[in-house]
């Protein structure tokens, strides 16, 4: 194919898939709204303003660095090098915030939730750890499973969202299980991307990467800020 003619296509399959997963999340707010009462809609929209920020803090700009230097470098260990960079740091994460849900649900003003603490713990673990493979997919030009993956998680996010709030009207919790569940499914999706590789940490490598990636992250919170 051409060359030129590869990118549009690709180019068409992601920017597809971005803007049906934005409109399809975006018919959940007139759900919510409806639903739920204000303080309990103020909780949900609160826990993912949380998460977005911590979606760029523990990716630390990892997935641009994975094509800066899978594209710069022939080395086949960048690939796992930014994997078990972004795995370990995320784990230690969900260990902390499990550890200290009760503090941080008590510091925050939501005693007594420490369970959506933790259920966002987990959701922001498997979200970050999915991000890398989701680069790899796009540097070896695989959109269309790209896109499919990432239909399929917000999908599923959508159709238990109907399930769990409309049909079984249960409490606001039920957001963040369904997000869980539809993360979950989605980082099982990737497994392919998580198993036929080789396991090696380049400590070498490692610094370099690290040191591209770090001024990243300030441009992401910033992002993410505005």
């Amino acid at each position: 194919m051409n060359p030129f003619k590869k990118l549009l296509s690709q180019t068409a399959i992601y920017g597809l898939s971005s803007v049906i997963g934005r409109l399809l999340n975006y018919l959940l707010v007139p759900l919510y709204t409806r639903v739920f009462v204000p303080e309990e809609y103020g909780v949900i929209t609160e826990m993912y303003a949380y998460l977005a920020f911590f979606l760029v803090l523990l990716t630390y700009g990892m997935e641009t660095t994975f094509f800066r230097f899978s594209n710069k470098h022939e080395n086949r260990n960048v690939y796992s090098t930014a994997l078990i960079s972004v795995l370990s740091t995320s784990l230690l994460f969900l260990f902390f915030i499990n550890f200290k849900s009760e503090t941080i649900a008590n510091s925050i003003g939501y005693i007594g939730l420490e369970k959506i603490i933790v259920w966002l713990s987990f959701i922001i673990f498997l979200d970050v750890v999915s991000a890398i493979p989701f680069a790899r997919l796009r540097n070896q030009n695989k959109a269309v499973r790209f896109s499919i993956i990432k239909l399929i998680n917000i999908l599923v996010n959508i159709a238990l969202n109907i399930y769990f709030v409309i049909i079984m009207q249960y409490g606001f919790e039920y957001v963040f299980i369904a997000n869980l569940i539809s993360s979950t499914t989605t980082l099982l999706l990737l497994i392919p991307e998580l198993v036929h590789i080789n396991w090696v940490f380049d400590a070498k490598l490692y610094r370099k990467m690290i040191k591209y990636s770090f001024p990243l992250l300030f441009a992401g919170l910033a992002g993410m800020t505005n």
